[in-house]
């Protein structure tokens, strides 16, 4: 009898165990490829401190960090299926999800909203929001960050923003726009925003701290990706976690990376004023939130129809 149940203990041990190393290895084989931005988000800063391995080794997973790249190449980057994950603001991901865009949302990096705001150049004559009438305005592109903190700023001072005339300026050209005096003001965010701020004569006008804002930045993946290897995205999620939390407690991880991306001694001075991140799930709270920024979108006219947000994400702290 004891030889009998002895054995029957061994069998379900082994059955415990080979059940346990084929959940370690569930995801065998996965590479979860991040297509990276030249900005100190985490999905930036995380590739460089071996969490993100970390966390997907227990699964069976990979990471590969592709980039730097831009916004826009990152996006092509992941819709040509070279890529798996990138980053972007939260308007640009509501924009996406009005398009039934391929993409979901995993991790939430949410801020005060002062690495974003609305800054008059040097010799403009503005001084407060109504003289920007009549004059030039850069933004990073239409129903983009720029675009809505404008007309956010506006909206509550009970100004009319159709006064203003919008300039679309790429990433290279808001240092030298502003400088120069080809725009009275930009509406940007980090790098841009901290240039701004750090011009001598320079004002800043409103940041987004002091607006109803619900723009953040947000951490994207296909859909497909998200479907087929949630274990591994999970695990990334953690990853993004802890480097939040590594980042509370040592903040010049952030001006590090603005360093590593050529960043001048006076911009880094200012981005150290910027408030840290910090990493939050896409529960019903942000679901709820991001649902108040599409409803926002609709009354600017980015688009026509608000998605709803919980079609386009996933709750990785279940």
């Amino acid at each position: 009898m004891f030889a009998k149940s002895l054995s029957r203990r061994i069998a379900i041990a082994s059955v415990g165990l080979i059940l346990a190393a084929g959940t370690a290895l569930a995801e065998d084989n996965v590479t979860f490829r991040v297509a990276y931005l030249p900005t100190a988000n985490y999905l930036t800063t995380v590739r460089t401190t071996g969490i993100l391995e970390e966390k997907l080794g227990k699964v069976g997973a990979k990471v590969e960090f592709i980039g730097p790249l831009d916004p826009f190449s990152a996006y092509n980057t992941v819709t040509a299926g070279n890529a798996d994950a990138s980053s972007t603001g939260t308007g640009y991901f509501v924009n996406l999800s009005a398009q039934k865009s391929p993409w979901v949302a995993f991790a939430l990096e949410k801020y005060s909203g002062n690495s974003q705001g609305l800054v008059a150049a040097p010799g403009s004559g503005v001084n407060e929001l109504k003289d920007l009438y009549g004059k030039k305005v850069g933004i990073d592109g239409e129903g983009a960050t720029g675009d809505y903190i404008l007309n956010l700023a506006f909206k509550q001072a009970g100004l009319d923003v159709s006064k203003v005339e919008k300039v679309t300026l790429d990433t290279t050209s808001f240092a030298s726009a502003f400088a120069s005096g080809q725009v009275a003001a930009i509406a940007s965010y980090d790098q841009n925003l901290a240039n701004a701020i750090a011009t001598p004569g320079a004002k800043v006008l409103v940041t987004n701290d002091q607006l109803p804002s619900y723009n953040w930045s947000i951490h994207i993946v296909s859909r497909d990706f998200a479907e087929k290897h949630r274990e591994a995205l999970k695990a990334a999620y953690e990853g993004l976690v802890a480097e939040s939390e590594r980042a509370h407690k040592n903040p010049a991880i952030i001006t590090d990376a603005y360093k590593e991306f050529g960043a001048s001694d006076g911009l880094v001075k200012v981005v150290a004023g910027f408030d840290t991140p910090t990493i939050l799930p896409l529960d019903e709270k942000a679901v709820a939130d991001l649902n108040k920024l599409g409803a926002q979108y609709v009354e600017f006219g980015f688009i026509d129809k608000a998605p709803d947000i919980a079609d386009y994400v996933v709750d990785l702290s279940k």
